[in-house]
C-alpha cells in the first residue's frame, strides 16, 4: 500500500498532525518507536503539562529561539481553541495554561487519531530515495512509501523518550543541513554550592552581557538546579566562553547593598536562607571587615561569578537547541524548499522557547502548519 502521508514521531507534533489529518480521507500512516504516544510530553510540567503561555505575539516570538518563523503562525492559529474543541479544560496560573485535572495523560487522550494507522516499536532506519526523489520510509520491520513522508521525531535529548538524535543523521545522509545542536532547559554543574545541595533560594538573578533571567535557584550535589538555572542553561551551552553570575539579593544594587552592610552587618541575615547566610559569611566577610573587604563579598552577593559552569550533557536537558536549518524550510509549509514532499514539525526544527509552555506551542503550531499544507495540497479544506 502506498499512503498519501507517512508521519515519523508520535510526540506532540504528531499528535497534532495527525489530529488535524484524522478526517481528511488520507490515508495516514504513524510510524512511531515506543509503545505508545506522547512519551516526553507526558513527562512535562513534572507530569502537569504546561499545555501553552497566554503570551501575545511579541512576547511569544521573543521567548522562542528564532521566533519570528512562526509569527504567521501565532497570528492565524487558536491554539487555546483547538482544545476547547477537543473538551480539554484548561486552567491559567499567571501566563502557563494547564490541562485543569492536572494531568498530562488528559492531553495525550485529547487528541482524535483513530483513522490514522499507527505502528508502535517501529524504529526508523532510512528515508528511501528513488531517482532522486522521496518515496518512502525504511523502519526496522519494512519498508513503507508515502507521497509525502513528515518528520517529527524529537531532538537529542531524553533519549529514553525516543528522541536519541538518529534522525539528524538520517537527513545529514540526504542532504538536509543541519544546525549546531547543543541542550536547552538544562542543568548546570558547578563546584562551589555542592555543600549546600537542597538548598532553594528564591528571587535570584543570573546574567551574562547577552542574556538574564530571574526565579528560583536550587543547589544539587552537582551544581545548579530549578527554574533559574534551567532557564539559563541554553546559554551556558551557546555562549561557553562567557563569564556568568548570579546575584543573589537583586532587591538592592551594589553600592545601596554596601551602604546597608556598613550600617548594619547582619543586613542580609533573615533576607536569605539561614545555611546560605551562613555559608556566605564564612567563606567571604571576614571580622573586623573593612570597608575594601566589605565590597570584595558585596560583589560575591552582586555578582558571583560562575567560574567553569557547565550544562548537564546534552541526555540530560529536556530539550535540544538546534535542529533541521529554518533557512531550507519553507514558513508557509514547514517543508523542505528543495525536496517538497518531506516536511518537518516539532523539537526536530532549530527552534525552541524558555520555560512556560513554549516548546509545545512550537510543536502546536508546526504540527497545524504542516498537516494544513498537506490538505491544501490535497484540495482539503481546512
Amino acid at each position: 500500500m502506498k499512503y498519501d502521508v507517512i508521519v515519523i514521531g508520535l510526540g506532540s507534533a504528531g499528535l497534532m498532525i495527525a489530529d488535524r489529518l484524522n478526517d481528511s480521507g488520507l490515508k495516514v500512516l504513524v510510524l512511531e518507536q515506543n509503545r505508545r504516544a506522547g512519551i516526553k510530553l507526558l513527562l512535562t510540567g513534572n507530569g502537569r503539562c504546561n499545555v501553552m503561555s497566554s503570551d501575545n505575539a511579541e512576547d511569544f516570538v521573543a521567548a522562542v529561539h528564532n521566533g519570528r518563523f512562526l509569527r504567521s503562525a501565532y497570528h492565524k492559529y487558536n491554539v487555546k481553541k483547538f482544545f476547547d474543541k477537543h473538551n480539554l479544560k484548561l486552567k491559567q496560573e499567571n501566563r502557563r495554561l494547564y490541562p485543569a485535572s492536572e494531568k498530562s495523560r488528559d492531553v495525550v487522550n485529547a487528541f482524535k487519531i483513530d483513522h490514522a494507522k499507527i505502528n508502535y516499536k517501529e524504529k526508523v532506519e532510512d528515508l528511501v530515495f528513488e531517482d532522486d526523489k522521496l518515496v518512502g520510509v525504511k523502519t526496522n520491520v519494512d519498508t513503507y512509501y508515502g507521497k509525502n513522508i513528515v518528520v517529527c521525531a524529537g531532538g537529542k535529548t531524553y533519549p529514553q523518550s525516543g528522541s536519541d538524535g538518529s534522525l539528524h543523521k538520517i537527513l545529514k545522509k540526504h542532504g538536509v543541513k543541519i544546525t549546531k545542536i547543543y541542550p536547552s532547559e538544562v542543568a548546570l554543574v558547578f563546584e562551589d554550592f555542592r555543600e549546600l545541595s537542597g538548598v532553594a533560594l528564591q528571587n535570584v538573578r543570573m546574567f551574562h552581557k547577552k542574556n538574564e533571567r530571574s526565579g528560583d535557584l536550587l543547589f544539587t550535589h552537582k551544581g545548579l538546579s530549578g527554574p533559574l538555572s534551567i532557564s539559563m542553561g541554553e546559554f551556558v551551552a551557546r555562549y561557553p566562553e562567557d563569564k556568568f553570575y548570579l546575584d543573589f539579593y537583586p532587591d538592592l544594587n551594589e553600592e545601596e547593598l554596601f551602604a546597608k552592610l556598613w550600617e548594619d552587618n547582619k543586613f542580609l541575615q533573615g533576607k536569605l536562607p539561614k545555611s546560605f547566610y551562613n555559608f556566605m559569611i564564612e567563606k567571604h566577610f571576614p571580622e573586623n571587615v573593612s570597608k575594601k573587604e566589605l565590597r570584595k563579598f558585596v560583589t560575591k552577593i552582586k555578582r558571583y561569578e560562575l567560574v567553569d559552569v557547565k550544562t548537564m550533557p546534552l541526555e540530560y536537558a529536556f530539550t535540544t537547541a538546534g535542529g533541521v536549518d529554518l533557512k531550507v524550510v519553507s514558513p508557509k509549509t514547514c517543508s523542505h524548499k528543495k525536496i517538497e514532499n518531506l516536511y518537518f514539525a516539532g523539537e526536530i526544527l532549530d527552534l525552541h522557547g524558555e520555560i512556560g509552555g513554549y516548546n509545545l506551542m512550537v510543536a502546536w503550531f508546526t504540527g497545524m502548519i504542516v498537516a494544513d499544507a498537506i490538505k491544501e495540497k490535497y484540495g482539503i479544506e481546512n
